[in-house]
């Protein structure tokens, strides 16, 4: 998953860097549909509208988490413990 990135020079650090930043968007966005899933199967499912977009299965929250993560997972936290 981690690709090789040459060290020395700030190419190398911008690298690592920008590499942290999308492996913790991956994961987040897997926990967040792990997380959809079980709650979905014990009825009752993480719901949330912004707009006209409406939230509510986990492939969406998945989706959303990851295209827009600044925004969607402080939204699924929070949509979260109102569920």
């Amino acid at each position: 998953m981690f690709l090789p990135v040459p060290t020395g020079g700030t190419t190398g650090a911008l690298m690592t860097v920008l590499t942290a930043v999308v492996a913790i968007m991956l994961i987040s966005a897997i926990w967040v549909y792990h997380d959809a899933s079980a709650s979905a199967e014990r009825g009752r499912p993480i719901i949330s509208s912004v707009g006209s977009l409406q939230l509510k299965k986990p492939v969406a929250w998945f989706l959303a988490v990851l295209l827009l993560w600044e925004m969607c997972l402080p939204l699924y936290i929070t949509s979260r413990s109102q569920a």
